[in-house]
Parts: C-alpha cells; structure tokens; sequence
C-alpha cells in the first residue's frame, strides 16, 4: 500500500497526481530514444538492473523473461554484447556505490561508445537510480 492515495497502486498512478511533473519526466526519458543517445535494449537492461538492485518489483517491459532471470549475473552470460556488459557494471556501481567508478569502467564503455555515449548512459543511470529508489519510497503494489 502507498502511503499517497490508497485508490493509487502503481508508479504511474501515484506520479500521475501530479501530472506536470509525471509529463516532464517521460518526456525526458523519451529524449533517449528519439534523438538516438543511446540503444532501447541497453536502457531497458540498465533500468531492470537498478530495480533489481532496489528491490523495486518494477518489471520493465519489453525483456524477455530470461535476460530479466540472467541479468544479476550479466558478466557470465554470452546474452550481453561488450557494450551492455561495461554499462551494467557501471549501472552497479552506480546505484550501490558511486564512489567505486574507476577510470577503466568509464573507459570500457568509451571504447564501445563514445564520450557523448557516457556521459549519456551515466545520465540515464542517474534517472533509472532515482526513480527506481522513488518507486521504492511510494510503496506501490510492484514494490511489495
């Protein structure tokens, strides 16, 4: 149970009370996509790994059942191309202990990306972080 609104049971119908604020934040996070920053199977796995690392429930829609089942070990699994495997470990880190991003994390994910594709993916990591953590706080059903 939310401690907002009891008639509310999910993320979006407790951020959609305030529906300025829920518009910004999609609008945001569909700049990603629509100018082409970065892959939408590289957002999705970032994102389902910080909730997992929150706890959240949130099951994020468009993976398949056994990425979401093999993403806590993505650094074994043949699934995760090179790219997918350096932003995951910064996912990790990033949601647990920023503190622990060392250069070569940051550089593994230049050397199949970019400069402009890092400082993308650490800005999605910090929505992904956040609002997994604010999923969290309002205690919507997915978060049971």
């Amino acid at each position: 149970m939310s401690w907002i609104d009891n008639s509310c049971n999910t993320f979006e119908e407790v951020f959609s009370l305030r529906e300025n604020l829920y518009r910004d934040y999609q609008s945001f996070a569909q700049v990603f996509v629509s100018e082409g920053l970065l892959e939408e199977r590289l957002m999705q796995l970032c994102q389902q790994r910080c909730e997992q690392l929150h706890r959240s429930g949130h099951r994020v829609a468009g993976l398949d059942q056994e990425l979401v089942e093999v993403l806590p070990q993505w650094y074994n699994s043949p699934l995760f191309s090179p790219l997918e495997k350096a932003a995951l470990q910064l996912a990790e880190c990033f949601c647990l202990d920023p503190h622990s991003i060392s250069d070569a994390m940051t550089d593994a994910v230049i050397a199949h990306s970019s400069d402009a594709g890092l400082v993308a993916l650490l800005e999605y990591l910090a929505l992904c972080d956040g609002f997994a953590r604010f999923r969290v706080l309002l205690v919507t059903e997915e978060a049971a």
